[in-house]
């Protein structure tokens, strides 16, 4: 009896929803942004509002300090000695305590009135992650600039390109989501720039994703912190999460190293053996750096089961590379190891299919 009582008293203690509220110079903002919160979350009992603030010259933390006293739902986690939008993010996400944690700018321009709908959406479609889209049925934008529509537009496309895992939503890029607790896994996070949905959607390969329209607002106060310095963090950012890139890299790295075996082979054989030996050796060396490197948080078994599963599943590129390099070298006359390094091209989209689908697969 007891024990029912106290699960009782847990459930109605426990905290429904928490928003995390990354600010940089957003003193005139924080006010309203907490009111319209406080306004659209009524219906909800127990909810928390988490500003994040990287030691804003213009007053900010002591703006969010003020709204405190008043009420106990607001709480402030200044960081002095960190910056960045994305892992202020994390921070928030580690420190909040309710079920649901929903990720938000504090300029205005992401809605407070769309997070019932989230929440409706999480609990009705069993998500994991909510997406607030501009880009789905229903979402769109207000005020921006053909550049900034470019610039969107081409994150976007590089995102869905090179991290597969973002293509479960229409709007990787965006700054406004939900995640449920427990389902989401942060500990592994080490975000790069402003995009800290690509992450988790990165590191989350399993969870189920779902969007909800939203209208992206005009910036009624402050400066938009979008800059060429983002940017590049952002592109950065993508590169160091792209399994395509690091499997392209470590291709490379097979490239030279099938170059330099074939050659050497090539003082004591013809082309033909040569190609064989160049290709195996190249097998070798791209399994460990991909086993250490590309694929190291996938990795199911024993380390010689994926080395035979690998063998295995390449053969069909290893072929694709020995045919090409042998009809491009017999019908051009070109060097052998130009015709090599054509095959080797032909081969990398086999190859990566087949080793992320059949070798690392996800768990």
């Amino acid at each position: 009896m007891a024990a029912a009582i106290n699960s009782k008293v847990n459930r109605l203690s426990e905290t429904i929803l928490s928003v995390v509220v990354p600010t940089y110079n957003e003193r005139e903002n924080v006010v309203p942004l907490a009111k319209r919160l406080n306004e659209a979350l009524a219906k909800i009992n127990q909810y928390e509002i988490i500003f994040v603030d990287d030691n804003s010259p213009d007053g900010t933390a002591e703006a969010i300090m003020e709204i405190s006293k008043v009420d106990p739902r607001v709480k402030l986690i200044l960081r002095k000695n960190r910056r960045g939008l994305a892992t202020a993010i994390i921070d928030g996400i580690r420190a909040s305590k309710g079920r649901y944690v929903v990720v938000m700018d504090a300029d205005l321009q992401h809605p407070p009135e769309v997070i019932p709908l989230m929440l409706k959406a999480a609990e009705e479609k069993g998500a994991d992650i909510v997406v607030a889209s501009r880009y789905t049925k229903g979402g769109g934008t207000e005020g921006w600039s053909p550049i900034r529509r470019l610039i969107s537009w081409g994150a976007t496309v590089i995102a869905r390109l090179l991290v597969p895992e973002s293509r479960r939503t229409t709007d990787p890029m965006s700054g406004f989501f939900m995640i449920r607790r427990g389902a989401i896994s942060i500990e592994e996070a080490n975000p790069t720039g402003y995009k800290a949905l690509l992450e988790i959607l990165y590191r989350n390969p399993q969870a189920r994703v779902v969007d909800v329209p939203y209208v992206f607002s005009r910036r009624l106060s402050g400066k938009s912190k979008l800059g060429a310095k983002t940017i590049l963090d952002y592109l950065w950012h993508v590169i160091k999460i792209s399994r395509p890139i690091k499997f392209a890299v470590v291709g490379a790295i097979g490239t030279g190293v099938n170059e330099g075996v074939a050659a050497a082979l090539l003082l004591v054989t013809n082309y033909t053996f040569s190609y064989v030996g160049g290709i195996e050796v190249s097998i070798l060396s791209n399994f460990m750096l991909n086993d250490l490197w590309t694929f190291r948080d996938r990795r199911p078994g024993r380390w010689y089961s994926r080395l035979v599963r690998y063998h295995l599943m390449v053969a069909p590129a290893g072929l694709t590379i020995f045919f090409v390099a042998e009809l491009v070298t017999r019908l051009t006359h070109v060097n052998p190891l130009l015709g090599l390094f054509v095959g080797i091209l032909a081969g990398f989209v086999v190859n990566y299919t087949l080793s992320s689908r059949k070798v690392w697969k996800r768990y």
